[in-house]
């Protein structure tokens, strides 16, 4: 079956999945949701994903971790990718992989970069750390170098890493920590969310949007992108996104505005 509707998508020009360019496998993908096309797009683009994520490997973050965020993003650009477009499914699929590591980083990274000497002697030490109080021993800073050969100071520096770097959330209310406990948020913003039936009125506007204005809409407020990422993905330029955008929320809020009048 899958055979018979390759042969038909492209003219007899191609038979297996391994021989469809990106953007006609995601098509089929779509008409049929296949598992086997989703895999076949996975396995094709775990290049880009392992290019893109060790680009950003120098930030301090396991590459395993980055590698795991990154299939996210590809995920996420396999079902959302429309080949009517007529963009390229890399040029698309390397814009959402990036953007899901950089929130990755930006929610869970260190705030601070670590030096790098440290980051890398930081799982030597931990698996030390681990091995020692296996029988439940707290190990000293003193048996720790001993252990590792490193200086007690690059062993105290490295311990400090998974204790600073990091910046408290604006919602953590402490109780799953030791210590004095800061209250960081006014609990009077504490529940505030955007109403259900809000929300619902939000869904079907932008669904009433003119295709170029809801594409923008989805790009900044859904998927969290740049203008300057949104105009490499649509091949034009950044003031041309910022008065689509103007433009778009100009029509949202004519909608929303009728609805509620």
């Amino acid at each position: 079956m899958l055979r018979k509707l390759a042969v038909s998508s492209i003219g007899n020009k191609l038979s297996a999945p391994s021989e469809l360019a990106s953007a006609q496998l995601v098509r089929l993908y779509r008409d049929n949701s296949d598992a086997k096309l989703k895999e076949v797009l996975v396995k094709r683009h775990l290049p880009l994903v392992r290019h893109i994520a060790g680009s950003f490997s120098n930030r301090g973050e396991s590459l395993d971790d980055l590698l795991q965020v990154g299939c996210i993003g590809l995920l996420r650009a396999i079902d959302r990718f429309d080949p009517d477009f007529g963009k390229s499914f890399d040029a698309y699929a390397s814009t959402l992989i990036s953007g899901e590591i950089k929130h990755y980083l930006r929610d869970f990274g260190a705030l601070v970069r670590p030096p790098r000497e440290l980051v890398e002697a930081r799982k030597q030490v931990n698996d030390t750390i681990e091995r020692i109080s296996s029988d439940g021993t707290v190990p000293t800073f003193d048996q720790i170098a001993l252990a590792t050969g490193l200086s007690v100071q690059k062993v105290a520096d490295i311990r400090a890493l998974d204790l600073s770097g990091y910046p408290l959330s604006l919602d953590d209310t402490g109780e799953d920590r030791e210590g004095p406990h800061y209250q960081l948020v006014d609990q009077k913003y504490k529940s505030f969310q955007l109403a259900t039936e809000d929300r619902i009125m939000l869904t079907q506007a932008t669904a009433c949007l003119r295709a170029v204005s809801r594409e923008v809409i989805e790009f900044a407020f859904y998927q969290d992108l740049t203008q300057t990422e949104i105009a490499k993905m649509l091949g034009i330029s950044q003031m041309q996104v910022s008065r689509r955008m103007k433009s778009a929320v100009r029509e949202l809020w004519k909608l929303l505005n009728s609805r509620l009048w």
